[in-house]
């Protein structure tokens, strides 16, 4: 029987070739789609499952109350760690202070390379789940003895053994590189970690480390734990709470708590002490957004069979007149189904497949399809059984319903009830459709909002780099006249953080009428007076630093948040008291920007200081080109250091990185928006066609007595104005009341442009009338006496 049903869906689909190509390559893009789509949520969602102690491992957080609200901070003091291993050993298998995973250059000879790495207490590399796939493995790293990747390995080393060799780290360290440890994946938080050292090694290259090895005011250091086989996270966290606070007074009264490896990727924010599930929120649109062009897909399959349901009637009439029963005929039109769909499972492999790079890159992932993997057989397998149902039961149930007598004298039961299910199903496939395109155009207008935002200084021209070899450092003076001098900067300057990022929070600040109770922290920049004309940023009120001025070694420039936030009428001459020393605030700059484009700007004060800070901003010419500029800057730069990596940076790049999450949002919004267009428009297209081919006839007649070609294609295309208008109802409100959520998680956002909404529904319109039109153009253009002759 099953062979008999096969030969007869066979005949059937190559009978009717357009409307089987369109049913194939519409269900087989749906389910290319979810396939990526599936890919991607297994890559989300298995995050750092590489460590084999996934379910152990914890980052040490804490909240700090200041003014009723909540802030969450995952830095910390180095005697913590020795605190909480003392107190509760019992507890912990491993507590580990660590580095930043911070840029460094490494080189051997004369090749060097920057990559970042981690100087972890002993026990660290157990916590990173690193694996060892060359050398010895030692618990205890000596201070001068490193691990490094495997992609470092053969940067450096290329085919050679880098075991036994050394490695000079930022000019200033030789290590020896004691093993290679395999590459973390890329759905790893570590992935680009390429190097493995002791924290006595940090120690050793960083005076300020060594300062805050017994310093419980030093919050600097990320800590990690494993927690010990029985223990709970809950449980640890109640027990650890106070130790903090126990140890050393703080007004904050911060509470610490351990945040589990399983909640870093999908809930990486905390908002007034709760996690925010931003990544778990993109698992959840991308996989409903997924399930809905499968169903779209699913739509068009409903539509043109059931369109067709009175080519068909004559047969189904016939079968059940000779003694078929409705379920052998609901067998029937399952098999054409699952036929179908078998057809598009594997259109849909060949798509993924040609999709996949261009995926790859809209996503920034390195995914691959697992053809031997057992989750993906039975992902594959689940898409054509629930493919197969979705799209065929109502075809199958409908069909079979029709009765024999009636169909066999030409008339098909609940034809006006079909129609109104097609009709509804249209609505609902172009509202879906509508939505996923005006969430695409809001997530972008979010975006260029962002990028439009005023910085409070010119990016453009300027470049900065860290000093981490040793002989770029107490070169102030000397480096910066050789570099004005070549021509190829305008002006140089020195911060203890990057002009692009903030580095440093601190407290402690008073000044006079300050409210006892009020617990305020400020970010912090020390620059060198220079900073001004290097970042041309706008002084609002008083005067910038000036090295004319002796006593701007001890003065302030506040922002107009830190401004606003003290609360002076006039702050230009005000007294601040910080580290038991007087500053007086000489001026008020505009807000920088330098964190999130889409949050609010931080209190900040700058404070001068004459040279020697790790950061170097420089201003380029503009009379040269980039390449130039750069050029006769590394040529000043290597004859300080001939062999230091330089890792010199735009700063409108390093800016633009951080767009990047709402980019890859916006990108395969954008990629899966064009997909359910397409897909809906192939129904379209597969609905016109039918209708034209049904009308044939009416059409033919019309034109005999006169009817115009344009007058037909607008009684065509009435039925599909209409739709299109229900979808628009449907999809606006929908669209509005989504992106409103999104949109919520942003301090500052673009407004929801109504008119959007309408550039959309009019496209939609437009190209649905081209579609509709040339599809019946081609039919009315048909000789009318053709027409008529029938079948």
């Amino acid at each position: 029987m099953l062979k008999n049903n096969l030969k007869l869906a066979w005949r059937n689909l190559t009978k009717n070739k357009l409307y089987t190509v369109l049913n194939v390559l519409g269900l087989g893009s749906g389910m290319a789609i979810a396939i990526l789509i599936g890919l991607w949520l297994q890559d989300e969602l298995s995050f750092n499952k590489y460590n084999a102690s996934y379910d152990h491992v914890a980052l040490l957080q804490k909240n700090r109350h200041y003014n009723n609200q909540i802030s969450t901070e995952a830095s910390n003091p180095v005697p913590l760690g020795a605190q909480l291993r003392s107190l509760f050993p019992d507890d912990f298998d491993e507590v580990v202070v660590s580095s930043y995973g911070g840029e460094r250059s490494l080189r051997v000879n004369d090749k060097t390379i920057t990559r970042r790495g981690l100087f972890m207490e002993e026990g660290g590399f157990e916590v990173m789940g690193l694996e060892l796939i060359e050398g010895s493995a030692q618990r205890k790293l000596p201070p001068n003895a490193v691990y490094i990747s495997k992609s470092a390995s053969e940067a450096l080393f290329g085919e050679e053994s880098a075991v036994g060799q050394l490695v000079k780290i930022d000019e200033d360290v030789d290590a020896e590189i004691l093993g290679v440890f395999k590459d973390l994946p890329q759905n790893a938080t570590y992935k680009s970690i390429s190097y493995y050292g002791s924290f006595e090694m940090y120690e050793n290259m960083e005076e300020w480390v060594k300062k805050s090895h017994d310093d419980w005011w030093t919050n600097a250091f990320p800590i990690y734990v494993k927690i010990a086989e029985n223990a709970d996270f809950d449980a640890v966290s109640a027990k650890i709470k106070t130790t903090l606070v126990d140890a050393y007074p703080d007004v904050s009264n911060p509470e610490l708590f351990l945040y589990p490896m399983s909640k870093w990727h999908l809930y990486p924010e905390f908002k007034n002490g709760e996690p925010v599930g931003t990544g778990l929120k993109n698992v959840w649109l991308f996989g409903i957004v997924g399930v809905l062009i499968l169903f779209l897909a699913s739509i068009n399959f409903m539509n043109l069979s059931t369109a067709r349901s009175a080519k068909r009637s004559k047969e189904i009439g016939l079968r059940k007149a000779i003694g078929s029963f409705r379920s052998q005929l609901v067998y029937q039109f399952f098999t054409e189904t699952f036929l179908v769909v078998f057809l598009a499972l594997v259109a849909s492999l060949l798509i993924t497949a040609l999709l996949l790079p261009t995926f790859n890159d809209l996503s920034s992932n390195a995914l691959s399809i697992p053809w031997t993997n057992l989750w993906f057989i039975s992902l594959l397998l689940g898409f054509f059984i629930l493919t197969g149902l979705l799209s065929g039961s109502y075809p199958a149930l409908y069909l079979s319903s029709f009765d024999p007598v009636k169909t066999l004298k030409g008339k098909v039961l609940g034809k006006k009830r079909e129609s109104y299910f097609r009709k509804g199903l249209v609505v609902l496939q172009f509202g879906i459709s509508i939505t996923l395109i005006i969430g695409t155009i809001l997530v972008y207008q979010q975006i260029e909002f962002g990028k439009n935002r005023p910085m409070g200084y010119d990016q453009n021209n300027l470049i900065y780099f860290q000093k981490r070899a040793e002989d770029l450092k107490g070169h102030f003076d000397a480096m910066r006249e050789n570099l004005i001098k070549s021509g190829g900067v305008l002006e140089m300057c020195e911060s203890s953080g990057p002009i692009t990022d903030m580095w440093n929070i601190n407290k402690g600040f008073q000044w006079q009428g300050k409210n006892p109770e009020l617990k305020l922290e400020f970010i912090t920049l020390d620059i060198t007076p220079e900073f001004g004309a290097v970042s041309q940023w706008n002084i609002l009120e008083g005067r910038d630093f000036s090295r004319e001025f002796s006593t701007d070694m001890e003065a302030m420039i506040l922002n107009e948040a830190a401004a606003a936030q003290i609360g002076f009428e006039n702050p230009v001459g005000q007294i601040i008291n910080w580290r038991e020393k007087d500053f007086t605030v000489i001026g008020v700059s505009k807000n920088l920007v330098m964190e999130s484009p889409f949050e609010k700007v931080k209190p900040t004060i700058f404070t001068a200081r004459r040279r020697n800070m790790p950061f170097v901003s420089m201003r380029m010419n503009p009379d040269l080109s980039v390449s130039e500029s750069i050029s006769r800057v590394e040529t000043v730069l290597r004859g300080f250091s001939p062999n230091g990596d330089l890792n010199i940076k735009f700063a409108s790049q390093v800016t633009g990185l951080k767009f990047k999450r709402e980019e890859q949002v916006a990108k395969l919004a954008a990629a899966l928006s064009i997909m359910a267009i397409f897909i809906s428009f192939l129904g379209i297209f597969g609905l016109s066609s039918f209708m034209a081919e049904q009308r044939s006839k009416e059409i033919g007649i019309r034109k005999l007595l006169g009817a115009s070609v344009n007058s037909v294609i607008q009684l065509m295309s009435k039925d599909f104005v209409i739709l299109i208008g229900l979808s628009c109802l449907v999809a606006f409100p929908v669209a509005y009341f989504f992106m409103k959520n999104w949109l919520s998680k942003y301090e500052l956002r673009a407004d929801l442009s109504l008119w959007v909404f309408a550039a959309v529904g009019f496209t939609i319109f437009v190209m649905t009338m081209l579609t509709v039109g040339l599809r019946t153009a081609k039919a009315a253009l048909v000789n009318p006496v053709e027409s008529l002759k029938g079948d």
